[in-house]
């Protein structure tokens, strides 16, 4: 996705590669087939990715586990594994970071492994799906947030797609309604969540162009396990093979191969197709919890969750965007 949005359960390094990826070959001559396979191979990546992402609260559920504790090994196992990848592929060499860069890259961590804190939390207190959707307002909530620091005045477009969002998150939520306990305090949770994504957004968009986002992505890795090892329930640990299973497939699975398919996923296809095969991720979320839990939304959350989508999907493909000001030069 696009402008700062990507999936619950990814880190924001993907937008930053995309970012920083060279221009593709124009569609003449013998480039135009090779243009053409890359865009093909790069749609596919992400919806497979996006496939991968849709399916993580059905594992964090089936692991049994405490949130921390879910966030603990998630990050171990990553650590591990993004760690060595990046090893094998020569990464580490010479690397040398700055005080400002160490310091972006520590509070980019921080706020990721606390934004699954709470993400993981609400897929218990409401559902995979409702938390799922309320988590797409993020892209609203770095608006706003770069509209107070950057002081950058939003499109008359974005606000609309904005107060949609939120008007749909509102009727989502359904305040005045009966739910059981804890519903609403998942909905917060959810939206928590997405705030510290948009912060963890803005602390690597620092980064550009200066580390490689498997780096970012490692280091995140290794600094949320050194965080969190202090508030796992180490005697609550996996008992049986089901909830092992659960928690190493969201280390390896749900973590290193899934981030490796979105960087190739970022090099290869257009903006446009990401923005567009990125909502694939809250439609297998959603039908995560039909097939796996038998929770059906009913139309009041369908039609909320649609206008937050809607307004996601708007935003992401820059619909009404305003044209960036040149400026002047001497």
């Amino acid at each position: 996705m696009t402008q700062g949005s990507t999936p619950a359960g990814t880190t924001p390094v993907a937008s930053q590669l995309a970012a920083s990826t060279p221009a593709k070959p124009g569609n003449t001559g013998q480039g135009a087939p090779d243009a053409h396979a890359d865009e093909r191979l790069g749609r596919w990546l992400m919806v497979a990715a996006m496939v991968i992402s849709g399916t993580i609260g059905y594992f964090v559920l089936m692991s049994g586990q405490p949130a921390l504790n879910v966030v603990f090994f998630r990050c171990l196992i990553g650590a591990a594994s993004l760690c060595l990848w990046c090893a094998y592929r020569g990464y580490w060499r010479g690397l040398r970071l700055a005080r400002w860069q160490i310091v972006n890259v520590t509070l980019g961590a921080i706020t990721l492994v606390s934004n699954w804190f709470f993400l993981f939390s609400a897929y218990k207190l409401t559902s995979v799906g409702i938390t799922t959707v309320v988590y797409n307002v993020q892209p609203f909530l770095l608006v706003m947030a770069s509209a107070i620091i950057t002081r950058e005045r939003p499109s008359m477009a974005t606000l609309g797609f904005l107060g949609l969002a939120f008007a749909g998150l509102v009727i989502l939520a359904e305040p005045g309604g009966v739910h059981g306990a804890g519903y609403l305090l998942g909905v917060a949770s959810a939206l928590a969540a997405a705030s510290l994504y948009a912060a963890t957004t803005l602390f690597t968009k620092k980064l550009a162009g200066t580390l490689r986002p498997e780096i970012i992505a490692a280091l995140h890795m290794v600094i949320g396990a050194v965080v969190f090892v202090w508030m796992a329930d180490f005697g609550h640990l996996p008992g049986g093979p089901r909830q092992v299973g659960a928690i190493v497939t969201l280390g390896l699975f749900h973590t290193t191969f899934m981030y490796l398919l979105l960087y190739g996923a970022f090099q290869k296809a257009s903006t446009s197709s990401l923005a567009v095969f990125g909502f694939v991720y809250p439609v297998v979320a959603v039908a995560v919890d039909f097939l796996a839990f038998g929770i059906v939304l009913h139309p009041t959350q369908w039609l909320g969750g649609a206008m937050i989508l809607v307004a996601a999907g708007c935003y992401a493909r820059g619909l009404g965007a305003t044209p960036a000001k040149k400026t002047s030069t001497a």
